[in-house]
């Protein structure tokens, strides 16, 4: 018989949401089970798609440990005060102790522990059936179930670069005020259109995929009806021009655009070297 049990523990949670950029380590203890190899690796992994924090693994965890890890880990038995202890030795705020065991079922258990409190902050437990590992939603599922909901929560900034003072910019079809205008802060991974227009001036549009935890810097030259424009707005110049765009996890994105003086429109896309 299949079942899913979740314990939240409230008592001792500080009321302010949790940085969600801190670190978290992620440990895996076994009872005599070798069902479910590389669960914590999956879930590691699954954090790092869903989440801004800092996560480290077994394997990273043990280079900055030491090597007698998984012995200390064996005897803590799942005590959080003990757990809780590893975590403070590596500098982790939280460790999310993954325990695999056996009663017929395979029984899969997380449980996240503060390490300043070395307390149980939350845990769920599942029965698996033999042979059948969780999906990579249900992995999801079950960090959904003890993280608070602002570590799913990722965002980008876009930093609009205007020519001119007193542009309106909209950010899909929505006012976002006049330039100049301080960086956009928003959910991200998503794509957005950006629009900037002045009167006497053309119209500038394109459309930017924002990466989470990055930031684009946008530069935005405004030109008037009919004009050749500064030697600088022209296309083979601004087409060369490359902006640089550091992601989570320091990746670099390029983003170009290209402008003509008798055009409307700018056209931009992120490039992933």
């Amino acid at each position: 018989m299949r079942w899913l049990v979740t314990l939240c523990l409230l008592a001792g949670v500080a009321s302010a949401d949790p940085d969600t950029h801190r670190k978290v380590v992620v440990l895996e203890y076994r009872a005599g089970s070798a069902a479910l190899q590389g669960i914590a690796g999956r879930i590691v992994s699954t954090l790092g798609k869903q989440t801004s924090l800092t996560v480290l693994g077994p394997d990273q965890t043990r280079a900055i440990y030491g090597e007698h890890l998984d012995q200390v880990i064996v005897k803590c038995a799942g005590e959080a005060d003990c757990i809780a202890r590893i975590g403070q030795k590596v500098g982790a705020a939280e460790v999310i102790l993954v325990g695999v065991s056996e009663l017929g079922d395979v029984i899969l258990t997380m449980q996240r522990i503060a390490v300043a409190d070395r307390s149980v902050q939350a845990r769920v437990a599942d029965s698996l059936a033999s042979g059948a590992p969780p999906s990579d939603a249900q992995l999801g599922q079950y960090l959904s179930k003890i993280l608070p909901p602002t570590d799913f929560l990722r965002f980008g900034v876009i930093a609009i670069d205007a020519s001119e003072s007193g542009a309106n910019v909209t950010v899909n079809k929505e006012s976002r005020g006049l330039t100049p205008i301080q960086p956009l802060k928003l959910p991200a991974p998503a794509r957005y259109d950006i629009h900037v227009e002045k009167r006497g001036f053309l119209p500038f549009d394109t459309s930017i995929a924002l990466p989470a935890d990055g930031e684009v810097k946008l530069p935005v030259r405004l030109q008037r009806p009919g004009g050749r424009g500064a030697w600088y707005t022209r296309w083979y110049v601004v087409a060369a021009a490359s902006i640089i765009v550091v992601g989570a996890a320091g990746g670099i994105f390029a983003y170009e655009s290209q402008t003509t003086p008798d055009t409307a429109s700018v056209g931009g896309t992120i490039h992933h070297p």
